[in-house]
């Protein structure tokens, strides 16, 4: 049996602690077209995504709007008692989807809460498994006005296709694909 010598090992150690991560988060990019009545009335064509899955785990960056220049920053829902809540009004899909919580105050978080929730200042998402060629089921939820939550949509999409990531000035991609010029010729 082969064996290194301890100065070997010693010497390999720092170089295996600093390394990358072996399966760096790369950013990607899909979008999924409306199929069910609440998806179209509520998103028009559809949703695309920029998100970056690492060590099968997906955490999405943004969504927008696919034909309208109106997207969302969203950062994952922590709080654990509102999560059993918006679990709960899921039914059936009960624990499938990771909840985001829609930021009112980045990109168009107030407009995108309005449409979903109309009424409601606050709003979820619970984004189902983000897999090429795969339907997508999406969930968005919404405060009550009385200290609760509602579920305000269920909305069911099929796969469209990945695109490329933009290479913005800056190199920030979140906020590139945020902006409501996103998309237009000259940006």
């Amino acid at each position: 049996m082969f064996k290194l010598p301890l100065a070997a090992i010693a010497a390999l150690t720092p170089a295996l602690l600093l390394a990358p991560p072996a399966q760096a988060a790369d950013k990607r990019m899909v979008t999924y077209d409306s199929a069910s009545p609440d998806a179209r009335r509520l998103t028009g064509a559809g949703l695309t995504f920029v998100f970056t899955r690492q060590f099968m785990r997906t955490n999405i960056l943004a969504v927008r709007a696919t034909a309208v220049p109106v997207g969302i920053v969203p950062r994952k829902s922590g709080d654990g008692a509102v999560n059993q809540k918006l679990d709960a009004l899921m039914g059936e899909d009960r624990g499938r989807g990771e909840l985001y919580e829609i930021d009112p105050d980045k990109a168009e978080g107030k407009v995108m809460i309005q449409a979903f929730c109309p009424g409601s200042t606050k709003g979820w998402l619970a984004i189902g498994a983000v897999n090429n060629r795969k339907p997508l089921r999406v969930h968005a939820f919404g405060d009550d006005g009385a200290g609760g939550v509602k579920l305000c949509a269920a909305m069911d999409f099929t796969w469209r296709g990945e695109w490329q990531m933009p290479k913005p000035r800056g190199g920030d991609t979140r906020a590139a694909v945020t902006k409501p010029s996103y998309g237009r010729p000259g940006n």
